[in-house]
């Protein structure tokens, strides 16, 4: 009987860590969407390239089905839940935090003829089943806000 009540404050003791580190790592879930963290610097190159050969045909960058399988790839390997974050920073670009020294990183192509409004419209969907058909935060294979939408606009077009 001694053993066992030396034991129970060991194992409360241990619940309450682990259930702190549970915490912390939840916590720490969504500011890690960002790249060099949950996603890499310079987010999905090859997406960027397979968005404006897609959106506005061709270019040179090479057959549209090679350009899929890259870019479906790479955005496979970002986690889910920074997938939709992921698209966002290839749509909009970003400033990593790092100093007045850091660079842009991510943003759509500036291509002659090829409107940026067009390659978003393509970047919204690549998540979906009849592009990469990979799963985002929302369990689903949409992000948040949806096909041809900004990333900043929740509103469903009408």
């Amino acid at each position: 009987m001694a053993s066992s009540s030396r034991l129970r404050p060991r194992l409360l003791l241990a619940a309450a860590v682990l259930l702190s580190a549970l915490a912390a790592a939840t916590a720490s879930a969504g500011t890690s969407c960002v790249p060099g963290l949950a996603i890499p610097h310079d987010p999905l190159p090859s997406c960027r390239l397979y968005v404006a050969a897609r959106a506005c045909g061709g270019f040179g960058f090479g057959p549209l089905p090679a350009l899929r399988r890259r870019c479906c790839g790479e955005l496979e390997d970002v986690p889910a839940y920074c997938r939709c974050e992921a698209l966002r920073v290839l749509m909009d670009g970003v400033v990593p935090p790092g100093g007045p020294g850091a660079r842009p990183e991510g943003g759509l192509l500036d291509l002659p003829g090829c409107p940026r409004e067009a390659q978003r419209r393509v970047a919204a969907g690549l998540t979906a089943d009849d592009a990469c058909g990979l799963a985002t935060i929302t369990g689903g294979t949409r992000c948040p806000w949806g096909f041809g939408h900004r990333a900043d606009d929740t509103k469903a077009e009408n």
